[in-house]
């Protein structure tokens, strides 16, 4: 096993089983090996537990435009559990390529995800893309209030 494989199993582990701040610590590290780190995280967004999937979108999120494909793939997934932190990560990378894969899960049926591909647009996409997003929540108040939380926060 080279070097820098062992480097990258360990900052895996520590992302998956550390506390948070290791967790923290290797996202980070994670970030900064790029492209190389994607085939070795990417695979646990599809973890059966909540809490593995979102740390696996943070530390592609720090690996940015790299991990972009990987997450339009994890964004498409059947399963919306494994959508959402996808869609997350999508979002602050902002990378216009995710854009169509975003525009899918915004005139999906899963909630959640709408609300969140809805605030990921309106933050990376151009104002036509915005003026989607408007329009299908044009008769929903309370959709449109969920992603002014999401887009802006409290």
């Amino acid at each position: 096993m080279s070097e820098e494989t062992t480097r990258t199993s360990e900052l895996v582990r520590l992302l998956v089983h550390g506390t948070t701040y290791q967790m923290l610590d290797a996202a980070a590290a994670i970030g900064t090996l790029g492209e190389a780190a994607v085939l070795d995280v990417a695979p646990l967004l599809r973890s059966v537990h909540r809490e593995t999937r979102w740390r696996a979108a943070v530390a592609l999120e720090r690996v940015g435009p790299p991990a972009v494909e990987a997450l339009m793939v994890a964004a498409s997934d059947a399963d919306w559990k494994v959508r959402v932190p996808a869609i997350w990560a999508l979002e602050h990378i902002g990378d216009p390529r995710s854009i169509p894969t975003l525009l899918s899960n915004l005139h999906g049926k899963n909630e959640c995800c709408r609300w969140m591909a809805a605030a990921a647009l309106n933050r990376i996409g151009d104002e036509q893309v915005r003026q989607t997003v408007g329009e299908v929540f044009e008769d929903d108040p309370f959709g449109r209030g969920v992603i002014e939380e999401l887009t802006h926060g409290s």
